[in-house]
């Protein structure tokens, strides 16, 4: 059964993802324990783990807001993130099974059908699941569970703008295919270097859009 305080924590960070909150935005305590029937406690309980997880900033005297990155901070966050799946691309090429082989070719083959229909949301999911079987193909849990803490905290600026844009679909897509091309050769440092370009170019659309809307602080 779930604690109140990881009950209040999930719901700030539901709102946080569906653009409810949005970066800078203060956190109301009190609105929190009365929406919960709580004391403070739970509340604040709840809001330091948040800022533990890098999602809230508590200034004292202040407030809690939630997290804002400067512009140097989210470039890095994304350049973090590209080098931690090109290992994840180097030790699937190195790991991988015959089996796995297929399945990545067959998620690939998939996401390709909704860039025919211009389905952006659609490739959207589709392009976790093919990260999905790279992580899996790893046998590195630990490294995984980092990039999915990352991931999360990314998402925060990528849900409000369109983790991928229609027009990055297309070459997404083609680097991808950059990726299925290496590991199937048996190039881990290929397939690493595919995958660092092709995260470093994705964070930078996002980072982009993000910088332009001024979603980030100087």
């Amino acid at each position: 059964m779930q604690s109140l305080q990881d009950r209040i924590r999930e719901s700030v960070v539901s709102a946080i993802h569906s653009g409810r909150l949005t970066p800078g935005s203060q956190l109301d305590e009190r609105a929190l324990a009365e929406e919960f029937e709580s004391s403070r406690t739970p509340v604040r309980e709840a809001l330091l783990m948040l800022a533990a997880q890098g999602l809230v900033t508590i200034v004292p005297r202040a407030g809690i807001f939630v997290h804002k990155p400067t512009a140097a901070e989210l470039v890095a966050m994304f350049e973090t993130l590209a080098e931690m799946e090109g290992v994840v691309a180097r030790l699937a090429t190195q790991r991988i099974s015959e089996a796995g082989k297929n399945v990545l070719v067959r998620a690939h083959e998939d996401a390709g059908r909704y860039v025919e229909a211009g389905d952006t949301p659609g490739y959207v999911e589709a392009n976790q699941r093919f990260h999905d079987v790279l992580y899996q193909a790893t046998a590195n849990a630990f490294l995984a569970e980092q990039i999915v803490q990352l991931r999360r905290r990314l998402a925060i600026y990528g849900n409000r703008k369109g983790l991928i844009s229609p027009a990055r679909v297309p070459s997404s897509y083609r680097e991808h295919g950059l990726v299925v091309e290496a590991v199937l050769a048996g190039n881990p440092d290929m397939a690493a270097e595919a995958m660092r370009s092709h995260v470093s170019a994705g964070g930078k659309a996002i980072a982009d859009l993000v910088l332009m809307a001024g979603g980030a602080a100087p």
